[in-house]
């Protein structure tokens, strides 16, 4: 459950409620627009002009220059590495040092920021506030795709580290310009930590039409729901007053900005406190000539990881899903902060691991499958990876803790199971779903063994190369896996780099004269042998129910008759009886969350009060000026 106050509660479950939303939708998102390029006129040793556009505006600390400020032992840090620029801010560093008057001279520090065509409503430039230094005097310019000046802005006897202005807007720029002339300290290079401007918008009230949003953490497609991995999605309808949403709007400061992956936050708000329902990415955009709406619908970072392409996979011997997954999360460039793995997943060990090119959401799906797990987005836009036994668990610490309707228990650390009673829901069903009713369940192991070694792959034709060219070959091998790859070429020219996928190589070739080769590739194919099949069945639902037997799919993941066992049994766990679980239409409250365990009244009748524990699996939250809800939840206990 998000962590709301007592008064959240208790205004979402009185008689008469107020409501309210908030939609925050960034249009020119530096993180999703490669169009973005920035780069300095100089730079010092260590420089990252790109980060002037990532809306980061502090540094990591006070960073070491050999401009005589450095002291031993004081409080500086050094310059960030590399490989630590996503997670350690700096901004562009030049390399002139100002004059005594702190100015500079010709050709003036000067930073350029390209990009696709966007109107410009307001200006920004942020200095370095660890150093408490800053540019004095300045100029910034805008052009259009022509190389025309739009406008400029001239700065002089600036005191601001993070100096900022609204102007009118100024459509169709493609580039924007910062010469700085003056700076706050003598003897210093300048340090800009942020200059692209981007585009955001908060709509509340009046503005916000709808907002829709639906969650989920199990998809049944007709048969039992394993391997769950499912994208949160957002309907807004947002007033488009005085058309400020129509194309071809040229005044508007939003033209040319209604694109796919703008990022949308929305939130759900009752007094001053606000709910978040998470952060997506906006699809395709409806505005109707005829109406008065501009409407989009926005999914999360798993439907991202769902176009984005995982093919950097090799063999790994004896990794555990946990270590698997924290791979292709890091791979699609996730940090350790936008995500978190339940630690049951380092109990599954897989001796031969490995994914053939295929989204990172595919292959996330496949790690949830090989545990019974589940992944999915939380509100905060976290992916969760989370395994078989984590609602469970929660269920069972739940027993006791309930919210009575209108009373609330003091903070404790157990889990709260919250109450729904009869006043808060307009409909309640308990369906019996038979299509998820299996009790003889078959898991089928994928063992794999190294082969002899042998020639994988062959180019087809001769390769041509000429002098001094370096040629680069992307080879599929004949069978996947394969381990233990080595190339090799008959011909003209040397490798010199090589880089083996599970599924094929990256090989490069250097020849100083022309002529022909072919390449060679020799390995270990993976074969499946000495399959094994897991079995677990209930008799006495057999009995009941006759023999319902359900098949899990072939998981090349699912290696050994240990993992196969406990997917069988925990499958006969869940799905040998039929579950009553609940589906409910209520007022809704935003706080509940995706995998939140809930009690609901099962049976209610001449002093007898009967209730069920439940977890959620499903939530549709929809708000027009009210909220109103839907929700799913499986039977716990």
């Amino acid at each position: 459950m998000y962590p709301v106050t007592q008064e959240f509660h208790e205004k979402m479950k009185a008689t008469t409620r107020r409501i309210y939303a908030k939609v925050q939708i960034g249009y020119t998102d530096p993180f999703l627009d490669q169009s973005i390029q920035v780069q300095g006129n100089e730079s010092a040793n260590v420089s990252y002009p790109d980060q002037t556009a990532d809306n980061i505006q502090e540094p990591i600390g006070k960073i070491a220059s050999l401009d005589g400020t450095w002291v031993l032992g004081s409080d500086f840090v050094l310059a960030p590495g590399v490989n630590e620029v996503e997670t350690h801010q700096m901004g562009w560093w030049g390399e002139q040092l100002a004059q005594a008057d702190g100015t500079f001279v010709e050709p003036y520090p000067t930073l350029t920021a390209t990009f696709f065509s966007r109107p410009i409503h307001s200006l920004k430039v942020v200095g370095d506030s660890a150093r408490e230094e800053y540019p004095v005097d300045f100029e910034i310019n805008l052009y259009d795709s022509n190389n025309n000046l739009l406008y400029t802005e001239t700065v002089t006897g600036n005191t601001e580290i993070s100096w900022s202005k609204s102007i009118e807007p100024v459509t169709q720029v493609t580039k924007m310009e910062l010469i700085v002339t003056k700076w706050s300290h003598p003897g210093r290079q300048v340090k800009i930590l942020e200059f692209f401007t981007s585009i955001q918008e908060v709509y509340e009230g009046d503005d916000i039409m709808l907002v829709h949003l639906l969650e989920e953490r199990e998809v049944s497609q007709g048969s039992l729901p394993v391997g769950n991995i499912s994208s949160n999605e957002i309907d807004i309808r947002l007033y488009n007053r005085n058309r400020k949403f129509d194309a071809g709007n040229k005044q508007s400061p939003l033209y040319e900005t209604l694109k796919a992956n703008r990022r949308i936050k929305a939130w759900i708000g009752a007094g001053d406190e606000w709910v978040p329902l998470g952060t997506f990415w906006s699809g395709d955009w409806d505005i109707p000539e005829n109406d008065i709406y501009a409407a989009t619908t926005g999914r999360d970072r798993l439907e991202l990881l769902r176009k984005s392409t995982y093919s950097n996979s090799v063999v790994q011997q004896n990794k555990t899903l946990y270590e698997l997954a924290e791979m292709v999360l890091q791979d699609a460039g996730l940090t350790s902060e936008e995500y978190w793995i339940d630690t049951e997943l380092q109990e599954y060990i897989i001796p031969y691991a490995y994914f053939d090119t295929q989204s990172h959401r595919e292959a996330l799906r496949k790690i949830a499958e090989a545990c019974l797990g589940q992944v999915y987005c939380d509100r905060n836009g976290i992916i969760r990876i989370e395994g078989p036994s984590y609602t469970e668990n929660r269920a069972k610490q739940a027993i006791g803790t309930y919210f009575l309707e209108g009373a609330y228990p003091a903070e404790t650390d157990a889990v709260e199971a919250y109450g729904i009673g009869p006043d808060d829901y307009f409909s309640k069903n308990n369906p019996l779903k038979w299509s998820e009713i299996a009790n003889y369940i078959e898991v089928e192991t994928q063992p794999l063994r190294p082969d002899v070694e042998q020639e994988v792959y062959r180019s087809n034709d001769p390769v041509s190369i000429t002098a001094g060219q370096t040629k680069t070959i992307t080879a599929f091998y004949n069978s996947t896996p394969c381990i233990d790859a080595v190339a090799s070429i008959e011909g003209t020219g040397e490798i010199v780099d090589a880089t083996y996928y599970a599924w094929g190589a990256t090989v490069k070739v250097y020849s100083d004269t022309a002529g022909t080769f072919a390449l060679i590739i020799n390995a270990k194919p993976l074969k499946v042998l000495n399959k094994e099949k897991a079995i677990a069945q209930d008799e006495q639902s057999i009995t009941d129910n006759g023999k319902l037997r359900y098949e899990f799919p072939k998981n090349p993941l699912v290696q050994t008759l240990d993992i196969a066992q406990r997917i069988a049994d925990k499958l006969l766990q869940y799905y040998k009886d039929p579950r009553r679980d609940v589906s409910i239409e209520w007022r809704g409250n935003p706080a509940l969350e995706l995998g939140d365990i809930i009690t609901v009244p099962d049976y209610q009748r001449n002093n007898v009060d009967s209730r069920g524990y439940y977890y959620i699996t499903k939530q549709e939250l929809e708000y027009d000026g009210s909220l109103r809800a839907t929700l799913e939840g499986r039977r716990a206990l």
